[in-house]
């Protein structure tokens, strides 16, 4: 075409920021992606990891969202082996009847008499096999069936016989690492860019202010000054989508282009668990259990990599700075409580801790006639008029449901700037899938990361953080550096900075390097992070006691994780 390509600036960096990235530079649109922190450092880092169609969605009718969503997730786990994998669930059930009454109710709106029929009462096998056969009928033909059990057959989670003598299995799927899968999309983006002749840029750490004429102005965090040399921008973009998730409505205040009107979202809170306990991880056999807690509440105790269990998740209205947002002791005991009545001859204590998190959900503003679990999880792209330039936000959304929002989004603002949409990403695997398609293709790319001289544990870990991709650790002479405890090598410091828009030593550990997941994370492995950043000329020698104090600070405030000190590094290798 001769018309130049219109440039997108969307603000966030979150999953559903970087799906719409990669959605729009499909169709040759010049893209910038603005994050006030890190990429993927908000509800995508605090979510309960799963892609899911959403079971308990059919109870409020929503059975649009159900197939969209197992639509989604079995073709994430086609383009995505490598981050996302299905996981077996299992439902333990107490009696046989139960719950038909209060699900018809929900199922017609009657929210109040739904509440009263549900009351001291758990769902039975009958109602569970009615919903499990429709999201069967759903998800089609080559997904694995539900089945219904007694408990203690042989390879199912032993959680308590007495109480929960029936179950129904299933199989969903879970997405361990959402960081990695947003950096993903992103490198893809970028790829996409250059293919098709598009520009293409991703700024983090960055406030965003605007003039009336639509002129946004782009500066840099105060708080990242001596980590990169960074100039303020200026430019007009010829349309913005608010991608900040539980941040929209404060985005939206803090920018004059974006139009006033009533709050878009009513966020609720959900915590979560990763508690480093061997008996409880037994008992799971790599299948997760999703129950109800005594409060109706749905729970999921998950299997979290071969060591550790996540457990999760409340859900609390919130209506604070979602940076804010933590674990409180009350929500803490309520999950140890509830896995506890699941595995009363295993249950975990605040000792097996090894982190807790808390995110606020960008859920759609309700009022105050629906709970937390009844409001839509639906998500939706509200147009904002009278804006300088033409303006949206996208409220609500999920892991699941990443790409088909992008696809419906970028239709909409492709449509109102009159530019002809381009290729798709229905069938397009994401950059780490080519050498890690299955179990074996991984198993053989470990194999020959420790044949070169990676150690077993970090070859391991390589391959879940990059898949395909971990093959580059094959040719680099960095591999025999490591980093701590964890035996990472070196080199996926210089990675993150170069290649994934890593730029402070929090970016490198929490959502690159996935540290903090690790029971041997410690204060040596992160002094050692610190030092090749500081090699790297991206961190200040006289700031690394600093950062490493900061970073381990804020760790303990926000996620009760104590780093012990570690073996001291000699920093030879840095």
């Amino acid at each position: 075409m001769d018309r130049t390509p219109p440039t997108v600036v969307i603000l966030g960096g979150g999953i559903n920021g970087a799906a719409l990235a990669r959605e729009l530079v499909l169709s040759g649109v010049h893209v910038r992606v603005i994050e006030a922190g890190d990429l993927a450092c908000g509800a995508t880092a605090w979510s309960t990891r799963l892609v899911h169609g959403g079971l308990r969605y059919l109870e409020y009718g929503e059975v649009d969202l159900v197939r969209e969503s197992l639509t989604e997730r079995e073709r994430l786990v086609t383009l995505a082996p490598h981050l996302v994998a299905p996981l077996p669930f299992y439902i333990p059930l107490e009696r046989r009847r139960g719950g038909l009454w209060a699900a018809a109710a929900r199922l017609l709106g009657m929210s109040g008499l739904a509440k009263s029929l549900a009351a001291g009462q758990t769902r039975g096998s009958w109602a569970v096999g009615i919903g499990l056969w429709l999201y069967d009928l759903l998800s089609g033909r080559a997904w694995p069936r539900h089945r219904m059990h007694r408990c203690g057959e042989e390879g199912l989670p032993e959680v308590d016989g007495h109480r929960y003598p029936l179950g129904a299995t299933y199989v969903d799927a879970q997405m361990r690492f959402p960081e990695r899968f947003t950096i993903e999309l992103l490198q893809d983006a970028r790829q996409i860019a250059t293919d098709n002749g598009c520009s293409f840029e991703v700024w983090t750490h960055r406030r965003v202010t605007s003039s009336p004429d639509g002129t946004l102005h782009v500066e840099p965090h105060e708080r990242v000054q001596g980590f990169a040399e960074v100039e303020a921008i200026h430019l007009t973009p010829d349309a913005v989508v608010n991608a900040s998730g539980a941040w929209v409505d404060r985005t939206r205040a803090s920018l004059p282009l974006a139009a006033d009107g009533p709050p878009l979202i009513g966020g609720t809170k959900g915590s979560h668990l990763v508690v480093d306990a061997p008996p409880l991880r037994s008992r799971l056999h790599d299948t997760g259990v999703y129950a109800e807690a005594a409060d109706g509440r749905p729970v999921f105790v998950l299997p979290f990599g071969e060591r550790l269990v996540l457990v999760g998740t409340t859900d609390l209205p919130f209506t604070g700075d979602p940076a804010d947002a933590v674990a409180s002791d009350e929500e803490v005991d309520y999950l140890l409580a509830a896995c506890g009545t699941l595995f009363p001859d295993a249950p975990p204590s605040r000792a097996d801790l090894v982190l807790h998190y808390c995110g606020v959900r960008p859920l759609p503003r309700s009022g105050s006639a629906l709970l937390p679990g009844a409001v839509t999880r639906r998500h939706l792209l509200v147009r904002h008029e009278g804006t300088a330039v033409p303006s949206w936000s996208i409220v609500g959304g999920k892991l699941t449901t990443c790409r088909s929002l992008a696809e419906s989004a970028a239709g909409e603002v492709l449509a109102a700037l009159g530019w002809p949409r381009g290729g798709g990403s229905q069938q397009r695997p994401l950059p780490g899938r080519a050498g890690a398609e299955s179990s074996a293709a991984r198993h053989r790319l470990c194999e020959q990361l420790e044949a070169a001289g990676v150690l077993p544990q970090a070859a391991g870990q390589l391959v879940h953080l990059y898949g395909g991709h971990a093959a580059a650790f094959l040719q680099t002479d960095a591999r025999s550096e490591s980093l701590g405890a964890c035996g990472l090598p070196a080199e996926v410091v210089c990675r993150a900075v170069h290649e994934e828009w890593a730029v402070t030593l929090d970016d490198v550990v929490s959502r690159r390097l996935l540290l903090p997941f690790e029971p041997t994370f410690d204060r040596a492995t992160l002094r050692a992070v610190a030092k090749v950043l500081a090699s790297l000329g991206r961190l200040p020698e006289d700031r690394i006691d600093e950062e490493v104090a900061r970073v381990a600070d804020d760790l303990a405030r926000r996620h009760g994780r104590q780093l012990a000190e570690g073996a001291a590094s000699d920093g030879g290798n840095f």
